[in-house]
């Protein structure tokens, strides 16, 4: 039973990890990880716009984006890391680790997936898909308080964003179902 409990938890971080796939400012797939396309430094990031922008920046890191949006995910991963090595503007390279991010929490390899993340806000800070992407990260790996104060340094940057607000709701909720199951456990 507490397996299967386990086992269902994190299959919400990946259902929260899919929520989030947008390209360089659209919703890509309607669920859980941002995921950005190279369109150049300076470009708006909305989480409303429709289509993948392609224009300026590296070839393979827009390839890589189109290939995750597309569910390649393997390919997505290959050519986004193929795309990192000629990365020279550091919002392009924070975007690529993004994507990487959400190329790895979409394969549930949570730890591959973190470091990714903490890649991307170290070299943007300013980007919420990130923040939301390393929630799903520790959310997968069953750290909710620090899913939970990632949302919410997202929703600092962001705080319309309908993204952020369902990865709040399934991070209060998984956090719910973990306290309850302690007390529980405590009192049997």
């Amino acid at each position: 039973m507490a397996f299967e409990s386990r086992f269902t938890l994190r299959r919400g971080a990946a259902q929260m990890a899919r929520l989030h796939i947008l390209s360089f400012g659209s919703v890509a797939l309607a669920a859980g990880i941002a995921l950005c396309g190279p369109c150049g430094a300076g470009a708006a990031e909305s989480e409303t716009a429709n289509g993948t922008v392609l224009s300026g920046g590296n070839a393979l890191l827009a390839e890589g984006s189109v290939a995750l949006q597309e569910g390649r995910i393997a390919a997505g991963i290959h050519l986004t890391q193929a795309g990192l090595k000629d990365a020279t503007d550091p919002r392009e390279a924070a975007n690529g680790h993004l994507n990487l991010c959400a190329g790895y929490a979409l394969l549930r390899e949570w730890e591959l997936a973190l470091q990714e993340c903490n890649t991307a806000i170290s070299l943007d800070h300013t980007n919420w898909q990130s923040f939301n992407n390393r929630a799903a990260a520790h959310a997968g790996l069953g750290q909710y308080d620090l899913a939970l104060a990632d949302v919410r340094s997202g929703l600092a940057l962001e705080p319309q964003s309908s993204t952020l607000r369902k990865s709040l709701a399934v991070v209060e909720h998984n956090q719910r179902v973990i306290n309850k199951r302690s007390s529980s456990v405590i009192h049997s």
